[in-house]
Parts: structure tokens; C-alpha cells; sequence
């Protein structure tokens, strides 16, 4: 009688633990590589003057030729050089990104000369990230003289916003195509 009881209990208790809801906790998901990566850099680009863009798990820094860049060349002006080692010294410790250096222009004057103006226009921010500490392998340049218009080139605020330089970030190392 005793294993009976003992062993209607011990079924009591068995149908009892596995009929039970047993609630599983799930954690939140990881923020995305991006996510983790623009409240900071959208801050930067606000004080500094600076557009940005998401894409993806692309961020596109835009900084404008005019204010930053000399009117005749392709020299950084001392007020483009301090908003740039800001942001060179927040990516210098962020090495899960990847940095393409881009150079635009608007335009006007030769295919030849566009393609001179920007490739030396990124060359002068990377020189700059270089200084602040982003190491060479992390970057990439490329010249896309005025290929990539934002805006239409027959008036002058077309080709102001045409002229620029974007650092777009990707994670590191990437196998994530750049969008266009």
C-alpha cells in the first residue's frame, strides 16, 4: 500500500513538473555593428558640421570641400583640421571598422582634372586619420571626381553640395559590397 501511495505521488509530482509553463528569457539582440557605432558618430558630425548617412551596415561620413578645404587647392584649412582629428581620434580606437576615403568634385573643368582634385582631396583627409592614429590597412582611397553628384551641377549650390570628401565606415574586415 505504501508503494502504491508513494508511487501515485511520485506520478503526481512527475505530471505536475511537465505540465508546468516554463518561461524562457531570451536577451535582448545585439545592437548591429552599425547601431553600436552612429549615436556616437552622429554626435561628432553635428558639432563638427558634418552630414551622415546609414545604409545598412554602412555609415557615410560627408565632409563639405567648401570651409574645410583652400578655395584654389587641395590643401585642409586649419578649421577643417581640427573637426577631422576629432573624428580621426574616435575611429583610431574602433578597430572593427574599415574606412573608404572618398573625394568628389563638382562638375566643372576636365574629366582629368576632376579626377586630380578629388584623389588629392581624400589624400588630405587620410593624411590627417593617418596622423590620428588609423592605421594604413584600415583605409582605402578612391577618387570618383564628379561621377557621384548629389545635386545638380548647373547651379552653385549644386556644386558646392557636389564637392566633398566622404569616409565611409564598414565593418572590418568586410565582405559587405559598398552601396552606391
Amino acid at each position: 500500500m505504501n508503494i502504491i501511495k508513494t508511487l501515485a505521488l511520485a506520478s503526481l509530482v512527475f505530471v505536475t513538473a511537465c505540465s508546468s509553463k516554463q518561461e524562457v528569457v531570451q536577451a535582448p539582440p545585439a545592437p548591429s555593428w552599425a547601431e553600436s557605432r552612429i549615436v556616437n558618430l552622429t554626435s561628432i558630425a553635428e558639432q563638427q558640421g558634418y552630414e551622415i548617412e546609414r545604409e545598412g551596415e554602412q555609415i557615410r561620413l560627408l565632409i563639405p570641400v567648401d570651409g574645410n578645404f583652400h578655395p584654389k587647392r587641395t590643401l585642409l584649412l586649419p578649421s577643417g583640421l581640427v573637426p577631422l582629428s576629432k573624428v580621426a581620434q574616435a575611429l583610431k580606437v574602433d578597430g572593427a571598422s574599415q574606412l573608404t576615403v572618398v573625394g568628389h568634385s563638382d562638375s566643372d573643368g576636365s574629366d582629368e582634372l576632376n579626377k586630380k582634385l578629388s584623389m588629392e582631396r581624400a589624400q588630405a583627409v587620410a593624411s590627417v586619420l593617418r596622423l590620428g592614429g588609423i592605421e594604413r590597412q584600415r583605409m582605402r582611397l578612391s577618387a570618383m571626381a564628379d561621377n557621384q553628384p548629389r545635386a545638380d551641377n548647373a547651379s552653385y549650390t549644386g556644386r558646392k553640395l557636389n564637392r566633398r570628401v566622404e569616409i565611409i565606415l564598414t565593418p572590418y574586415p568586410t565582405n559587405i559590397a559598398l552601396a552606391d
